[in-house]
């Protein structure tokens, strides 16, 4: 099992640049208020008592829905420095609501999609990390954590189709686009909803919390795809998320790069989990999550070869 080289402490905002291999420093939004969230005994009663709660998540999202919200986005695009030059929609008085550009859409050519049928490409933009292989049915390390694919599904039969397979774990900040797509080609089934509660699943929080993944509401879609075995997607939601919403159509095939859905306000995580020598997980990759570190990737890129 991976274990991390790092203490957690001090790796916690740092994430590489695949294609510079410079390390960087992520720049978390409302950081100061996470932190006392989690390390904080007050913030830690208010999140149990209200924060991590699924009302006061839909509660927010119907806030980020408003047309008022509107006002906020010119600003957190000069905070975070968003590129909007890569939206469909470049002026931020195009949009009518912060969630409207949440969840704003690219333009074709932003995320060009890796054409190869024999490599696997990212189903988002964020920070990832790659294990590839998962021991027995012991999850990753994720951030110092270990649980099991057992408590991640809540399916005893699909846990054990991924026994000793691979996993990818990409954590959407804030600031990334926040739309999620299919890695491969394949058919998916319907996506099944798992309850659970709204944590934040950023590093501050992934150290507080352990087991946030098996803990937050997710949605489990199974995938037969057409080069690379039995997949599950994963979307984790977490503190703020007003909804994972699904765009695509269950049974139908869908091709590589094809929208899947979106995540509404507030960061998340996509899993992927994968059969046993089913796909092979770029080095890079690879080595960045051993030695402790997130990989900032975009959607479309290539991250890993289809062995079968």
């Amino acid at each position: 099992m991976t274990v991390f080289r790092k203490d957690l402490t001090d790796m916690q905002l740092d994430y590489r640049e695949r294609h510079t291999d410079e390390i960087r420093t992520e720049k978390i939004a409302g950081e100061t208020f996470v932190k006392w969230s989690y390390e904080n005994k007050a913030g830690n009663r208010l999140m149990a008592m209200l924060l991590n709660r699924k009302w006061f998540s839909a509660l927010a999202g119907m806030v980020q829905d408003r047309r008022f919200s509107r006002k906020r986005v010119a600003a957190f695009i000069r905070e975070m420095n968003i590129d909007l030059s890569e939206a469909d929609r470049e002026m931020p008085e195009a949009y009518h609501s912060f969630n409207d550009f949440f969840t704003r859409q690219l333009k074709p050519e932003a995320r060009p999609v890796h054409s190869s049928q024999h490599r696997l490409v990212s189903p988002a933009d964020g920070r990832m990390l790659g294990y590839q292989m998962i021991h027995n049915l012991q999850m990753l390390q994720i951030k110092g954590q270990s649980f099991t694919i057992t408590d991640l599904l809540q399916n005893e039969q699909e846990a054990e189709m991924f026994k000793s397979g691979s996993a990818i774990v990409i954590r959407l900040s804030p600031v990334d686009y926040h739309r999620f797509h299919f890695p491969c080609d394949g058919i998916p089934g319907p996506a099944r909803t798992i309850k659970g509660r709204y944590d934040s699943v950023n590093p501050v929080a992934l150290r507080a919390r352990p087991g946030i993944y098996c803990r937050n509401r997710r949605d489990v879609t199974m995938m037969k795809t057409l080069q690379a075995g039995n997949m599950a997607f994963i979307e984790v939601g977490a503190t703020l998320v007003g909804s994972v919403c699904q765009t695509y159509s269950a049974g139908m095939p869908v091709s590589k790069g094809l929208e899947k859905g979106y995540f509404q306000f507030g960061g998340s995580t996509v899993i992927l989990l994968f059969e046993k020598g089913r796909i092979k997980i770029d080095e890079d990759l690879l080595n960045n999550t051993e030695a402790g570190y997130e990989t900032l990737v975009k959607m479309g890129e290539a991250i890993a070869d289809i062995t079968k």
